[in-house]
């Protein structure tokens, strides 16, 4: 096989097996693809303030050369300490779609600066808030959240709550927004186009990387279009069943090493 010359994988779910942690086993596979030379790139619906301090506490800085941030929005630089905007919400935007759902199930979360600025609290949120390091904000009337520019507008609440709001969120035809959902607990929205597979192209491009010269790892719904990109993609076999139908390969469970399982099966290590 033709050398890879950038491995993307996402966290929650895949290279963060239960969303905190990561196998040994999979850190040396990243050791083993930065000293071949390959870019790593950390594809996730994080902001930048919620993954610093989870790459703080599992010394992961040496491992990664770029993020894919807000699922797409936004590209790091991690040598260079820079933030590219790829795409955000307007405020209009944003007022549209809290208008037309924030009476849904799930509650409204606008994360910014660490802070999940939200129209209600339920303890679900809190135990979200506490795992990720983050503040919490509650507000009656969100306005003055929502008319600023922001990389993403999430929904939070129980998996049934979700189930319950996405069935109607994915009838929206607005052209404007992209909507789809991640994890069990989260309904994301960005700007139209905008994905991780959006921002690959992006970055491959800067970097002058041919995209048959990538693969790719997800769990979720939110990372299709980063597997349509990639030349190779692949998912955990506890990945959700559209990131499984879509996804070339399909490796061992996350907390397993499904990482390395990639690899391996890619021949790079």
């Amino acid at each position: 096989m033709e050398k890879i010359a950038l491995f993307a994988t996402d966290l929650d779910g895949t290279l963060f097996y239960d969303r905190q942690n990561i196998t040994e086993r999979d850190k040396n596979t990243l050791k083993k693809l930065k000293e071949q030379g390959c870019i790593i790139c950390f594809a996730t619906g994080r902001e930048f303030e919620v993954i610093t301090p989870a790459l703080d506490r599992l010394e992961l800085w040496d491992l990664v050369d770029y993020f894919i941030m807000c699922g797409g929005s936004q590209i790091y630089d991690v040598k260079n300490k820079k933030i590219q905007i790829v795409g955000e919400l307007s405020p209009e935007c944003m007022h549209y779609i809290y208008d037309k759902y924030h009476n849904m199930p799930a509650a409204v979360v606008i994360p910014r600066d660490n802070i999940f600025h939200t129209n209600r609290i339920s303890d679900e949120l809190i135990s979200e808030s506490k795992m990720l390091g983050s503040q919490i904000k509650l507000y009656d009337d969100m306005t003055e959240v929502l008319d600023i520019p922001n990389p993403k507008f999430l929904f939070f609440g129980t998996s049934q709550q979700i189930d319950e709001t996405i069935a109607v969120m994915s009838q929206d035809t607005d052209k404007r927004i992209t909507i789809c959902r991640s994890q069990s607990k989260y309904i994301d929205c960005y700007a139209a186009g905008i994905n991780k597979g959006t921002a690959l192209k992006m970055l491959c491009k800067q970097l002058n990387i041919d995209l048959s010269k990538t693969a790719a790892i997800g769990d979720n719904q939110n990372d299709i279009e980063l597997f349509e990109t990639a030349a190779f993609s692949a998912c955990p076999a506890d990945a959700t069943q559209e990131a499984k139908e879509s996804a070339q390969y399909i490796c061992c469970n996350a907390y397993e090493g499904a990482v390395s399982d990639f690899c391996e099966h890619l021949n790079l290590i």
